[in-house]
């Protein structure tokens, strides 16, 4: 009887949350967020606003920016930014940025 009250017992939600993020389908979604808004919280709000697309796929960053000469100046300072992006998230995800 104690089992089956254990069972179906009360859990605070933080614990249940943590249960179901940690399910390894939602683990890789919740990554692929914060890796992508990562990028905006790094860069800061003026390159997110030419800034139209963040993707990540395979350890590399996919980011879309509008303009061709803030392209060709973040160009050339990639690994930094890898870098920046791996220092903020505390781990080290992404192996590449990559412009369009």
């Amino acid at each position: 009887m104690k089992n089956a009250k254990n069972k179906f017992g009360t859990k605070p939600l933080k614990e249940v949350l943590k249960e179901v993020v940690a399910q390894k389908p939602l683990q890789k979604g919740v990554q692929n967020v914060r890796i992508c808004n990562s990028w905006e919280e790094v860069m800061g709000t003026h390159i997110m606003q030419y800034t139209l697309q963040v993707r990540f796929s395979h350890n590399i960053l996919y980011v879309s920016i509008r303009s061709a000469a803030l392209k060709m100046e973040l160009s050339y300072q990639l690994e930094m930014i890898k870098e920046r992006l791996n220092n903020h998230l505390g781990e080290t995800c992404i192996r590449k940025v990559v412009l369009n």
